[in-house]
């Protein structure tokens, strides 16, 4: 009786609510526990592939429970169900398959081929192993077991079982030889696609093109990408990736591939469109296909001449991904396809639509349903599976509430995250990390599906975000660096990278951004930075940089853009691997084009700092180049190639951003020089074997001291533009000394002192900040401002370091950078602040509390002159949404343009001068802090290092009694009275920009009985020949007293 009970619930399972049949189930505990989890099948069953017996009808229009599928506890123990045209693969919980249908071709698997069966059996499987997963094609059918062997059975008479041509069937299934470590596979009606442990895709049967392959062939194409789902439709195939990228090729006649036109595509074709999507799974038909998003949209296109991919009405091609607009709105949850079918569920309910000929829809009619519609009564689904004209539907009552996600579970390939290789680290498993290590890096698709967020961040929802968490990479491999076997991995991981991502992968074939995330994660593998030696550099660093010098512009260019948004320590780390290898090479003194891959990394590394500021631009030096290399000489050939005298060549000087300020100063000395001797031999005329001046070979100036500003101003008027480039000399009138660059160090210290005073009107004083700017007024000669940058690019070319306290804002302004707010900081403090405190302020108050529009005021001799900083400016409130707006307008206007444009006629003379002297492509090398310091040098002191570098002269030496005596004396100054000992020296407290280390000093002995005197010209200091320290203490502060004025000595 409980039997009969039992048979007749489950014929009309789907005419009765579900609460009446569990009331019928209630009445016995066992039918209780049987009716928790069942197989529901319905469509085409005329071969007995639904598996409902011999007497079901051909067509079954409502879902039918199979009672014939394995049971346990609960009720079916079917996990998954694979649906060829004429027969069924189910497959139980425990990884045994049973198979029903039609066995022509063997496609059973039960031995023999020839007459089907309506009877789910076992399908013929000694091998004691586990199978994950199955797939039937037409008339065949695959398997994967848990330890990766790949077994087909059935039809090969298109190569579809990856046997040999003489093998036409199979009637057992038979391992395919040629594929280790398969993790999931798909077919097609005559084709197959697999997944392999190490992310590489295979295919082999019919392919879109009508070549049978009898083995399997690696889809080159896709190698790099990290897949995690491969799916076959009619003639064609789609990946899936770690990223939700979406990978189409195959026939396209109907749009199936959702390129935008219906060409067939023959390798794997990006979908940038769905990038954003966040894909998860992709189902085929024979000429539709459906993907489906983490949130649960359904987007569909292909074929829709039975209503396949929704919409309400019938047309023959979709070329373009949509939405299903019925289905929007809902969670989705579970997707699958039949030829010309689909079927979805949402909320546990089943939608199906599409052709209905055969009843596979499961709605009790024949018709054909355009839209997606809910099947009445079926509730509790988990799992939905479709055949070429059949569907399947698994029920499980009292199961958790669906996300979206595949119908059964799948393997995917091997990947690193931290927490497993943390684990693996604590509980001392080497082996078994080794052999995670070694699979890993074997394949750059497993390198790019490693480390990847577990949220929606791992998608590619916009151009620079690259999915992996950089921090778990970092503290990943900083845990491997650590460990006892740290050089064992790194070995490991650089031999494996070496056959991997710098063998098998062709960087210039790459199809997706997705294979750019090697580049950012192989960057913190511990040889990078530490112990690298060249051998590491030509195993590692060198074939790393090619492999992105190989980049085609499109995937360069996204690279640089995930470059731009890496946070500092990851842009600090890739720049550091970089430089490392750049040190390694320069003490070997190897040619630049050796490291032509480094620096042109390290030149886009560079461009995108001095936008973003990550790291400070000092971190890009390489000081041992002027160590090892004729920088000058490397110029000079520059300058030659520049010019199109010599054949272009990678030379240092193509990357200037490599050069520390000391270097760039020599090569603008070196420039300075080249350029001086060629205006002197300009003035000079050789005859009968004598040089004969012309002209004069200097640039002469004669001044009076008191007189020292109009004097200069009427001697720059009236010289000629050629002389600005000969050697300066000046001569101060009734004054005995000749100028061998003492004069020269005064003269432009005076002078500077003199033309910066507020009397001139010229420049302004902040009283706060003590620096000066432009003034802003109207000032009668402009030319005057030229006149200034003429003589501060004079001080330069002429090697003489000024008091010059402008702000930084007015190096900027020289290399064509615009100035920011900092910059204002720096000069007017009290303005930056309040500035500052206004992008601070986050209150929605606002615009009450600072209560501002888009206007700026200046003020001049007793009145207040308001401008706008935009049309309408007075108009135009200052709120949250525009400030940010408004304080770079008023940084702009204040710095660069000034009442009615002022300062900016007056800033453009002033480069106008300086560049007139200094028309110098080296100028272009500096940062402006760099070139600031080489105008005004810096006060960067290591007195230590001053007593370094003194050289002796005479009976003098390091351990001379006077110069132990004078050195005790010397440390016995305070800091201000040794700033004044340098300008008593070398007429100025500043360093050149090369700091302490770049000055030459010299002592040399004179007579006990004097001062010490000092010559400017030559830095040079006559020391008295006494070795009483307290008394040369006593004569030093004499001296150093009186700075100003020159005699012969």
């Amino acid at each position: 009786m409980l039997l009969l009970v039992f048979h007749l619930c489950s014929f009309f399972r789907v005419l009765m609510p579900s609460s009446c049949c569990e009331v019928i189930c209630d009445s016995e505990h066992f039918a209780k526990r049987v009716m928790r989890r069942e197989l529901l099948g319905c469509g085409l069953s005329e071969d007995g592939q639904l598996g409902l017996g011999s007497r079901s009808a051909a067509c079954v229009k409502l879902p039918e429970q199979i009672v014939g599928a394995p049971l346990n506890a609960v009720g079916t123990a079917v996990t998954s169900v694979a649906c060829g045209e004429k027969h069924t693969i189910l497959l139980a919980e425990d990884g045994k398959m049973w198979s029903v249908g039609g066995n022509e071709d063997g496609q059973l698997g039960r031995g023999g081929r020839g007459p089907g069966s309506f009877t789910i059996y076992p399908v013929s499987f000694s091998g004691g192993v586990k199978m994950l997963q199955v797939a039937a094609g037409r008339s065949h059918s695959l398997a994967v077991a848990e330890d990766g062997r790949l077994f087909a059975w059935g039809s090969n008479e298109h190569g579809q079982l990856a046997m040999p041509r003489h093998i036409s069937w199979q009637e057992t299934p038979k391992r395919v030889g040629e594929l280790t470590e398969v993790v999931q596979v798909a077919c097609g009606p005559l084709h197959c696609i697999a997944l392999l442990e190490s992310g590489a895709v295979a295919v082999w049967g019919e392919q879109s093109d009508g070549a049978i392959l009898h083995s399997p062939q690696i889809v080159t194409q896709l190698i790099g990408v990290p897949v995690v789902r491969v799916v076959a439709g009619g003639r064609h195939c789609v990946a899936i990736s770690a990223g939700g990228g979406v990978y189409v090729w195959g026939h396209n006649e109907y749009g199936q591939l959702g390129t935008g036109d219906t060409l067939p595509r023959p390798t794997p074709f990006f979908l940038e469109g769905m990038s954003a999507m966040h894909i998860i799974e992709a189902y085929c038909g024979d000429s539709h296909t459906l993907l489906l998003s983490q949130e649960g949209r359904l987007f569909a296109f292909g074929s829709n001449a039975h209503g396949q991919i929704g919409g309400g009405k019938k047309f023959d091609k979709h070329t373009n991904p949509a939405a299903v607009t019925e289905l929007m709105g809902s969670t989705v949850t579970r997707v699958a396809c039949g030829r010309n079918h689909s079927v979805v569920v949402i909320g546990g309910r089943l939608y199906p639509f599409g052709q209905n000929a055969n009843g596979q829809l499961g709605n009790g009619s024949a018709l054909n349903q355009l839209i997606p519609r809910q099947t009445e009564e079926l509730d509790h689904v988990v799992a939905v599976f479709a055949g070429f004209d059949q569907t399947f539907i698994l029920r499980s009552i009292g199961a958790p509430a669906l996300t979206a996600g595949p119908n059964c579970p799948l393997k995917v390939p091997l990947s690193l995250c931290k927490a497993n290789v943390l684990d693996l680290l604590s509980r001392h498993e080497k082996l078994d990390l080794i052999g995670l290590l070694e699979s890993v890096f074997s394949s750059i698709s497993c390198i790019n599906g490693s480390f990847l967020y577990e949220d929606e961040r791992r998608f590619l929802s916009e151009g620079r975000v690259f999915g992996v968490d950089l921090d778990d990479v970092m503290e990943t491999f900083g845990a491997l660096g650590e460990s006892s076997d740290a050089r064992q991995y790194a070995d490991l991981i650089i031999d494996t990278c070496q056959m991997s991502v710098f063998g098998d992968f062709d960087p210039s074939a790459m199809c997706s951004v997705e294979s750019l995330r090697v580049y950012l994660v192989l960057v913190w593998v511990q040889p990078f930075v530490t112990n690298v030696t060249r051998d590491v550099v030509a195993r590692l660093h060198l074939p790393f940089a090619e492999s992105i010098s190989k980049l085609r512009p499109h995937f360069r260019n996204a690279l640089e853009k995930w470059w731009v948004v890496l946070p500092v320590r990851h842009f600090n780390r890739l720049a550091t691997a970089m430089l490392t290898a750049v040190r390694c090479l320069v003490r070997d003194k190897v040619n630049p084009s050796e490291c032509r891959a480094f620096l042109d990394i390290l030149a886009s590394l560079c461009a995108i700092n001095k936008v973003t500021n990550k790291i400070p631009l000092e971190n890009f030096y390489v000081h041992e180049l002027a160590d090892n290399y004729n920088l000058k000489m490397d110029y000079v050939n520059w300058a030659r190639a520049q010019e199109g005298r010599e054949a272009s060549a990678t030379c240092w000087s193509n990357y200037p951003f490599l050069m520390n300020a000391a270097a760039k100063g020599e090569l603008l000395y070196v420039e300075a020089v080249m350029s001086m001797q060629t205006s002197m031999n300009g003035a000079r005329l050789t005859l009968f074997g004598f040089d004969l001046f012309v002209e004069q070979p200097f640039f002469e100036l004669t001044v009076r001291r008191q007189h020292i500003v109009q004097d200069t101003i009427n001697g720059l008027l009236s010289i000629d533009r050629r002389y600005l480039q000969r050697p300066l000399r000046v001569q101060f009138m009734s004054e005995e000394a000749e100028d061998a660059g003492g004069v020269k160090k005064e003269f432009f210290m005076i002078l500077f002192q003199k033309l910066l005073q507020s009397d001139y009107g010229m420049f302004v004083e902040d009283p706060d900040s003590h620096l000066v700017w432009f003034s802003g007024f109207d000032v009668e000669e402009v030319n005057y401002y030229k006149m200034v940058g003429i003589l501060c690019g004079l001080a330069v070319y002429n090697c003489v370091l000024v008091a010059f306290p402008f702000p930084l804002a007015l190096y900027k302004m020289l290399l064509d950078q615009q100035p920011v707010l900092e910059d204002l900081t720096e000069l007017s403090p009290v303005e930056g602040r309040s500035l500052q405190e206004l992008l601070d302020y986050q209150g929605d108050d606002f615009e009450d509390v600072f209560c501002l529009n888009f206007t700026i005021s200046y003020a001049a001799f007793g009145s207040t002159e308001t401008l706008d900083l935009k049309p309408g400016g007075a108009d135009i409130a200052v709120t949250q949404s525009n400030k940010a707006d408004y304080v770079q307008r008023y940084v702009h206007h204040r710095l660069c343009v000034g009442r009615n444009g002022e300062v900016g006629r007056q800033a453009a003379a002033f480069r106008d001068g300086f560049k007139m002297v200094l028309n110098s492509r080296i100028v272009a090398f500096f940062q402006p802090r760099e070139l600031m310091e080489l105008v005004i040098g810096n006060e960067n002191y290591d007195w230590s290092e001053l007593r370094k570098i003194v050289q002796y002269k005479g009976e003098y030496h390091a351990n001379h009694p006077t110069i132990l005596a004078f050195w005790e004396a010397f440390f016995e100054l305070n800091v201000d009275e040794r700033k004044k000992f340098l300008q008593f020296l070398m007429g100025s407290t500043r360093l050149p920009v090369g700091g302490m280390s770049s000055l030459q000093m010299y002592i040399q002995p004179t007579a006990p009985e004097v001062l010490p005197v000092a010559h400017t010209c030559f830095n040079l200091l006559d020391l008295p020949n006494i070795a009483d320290s307290k008394e040369l203490l006593r004569r030093l502060r004499v001296s150093i007293q009186h700075t100003q004025g020159f005699t012969l000595v």
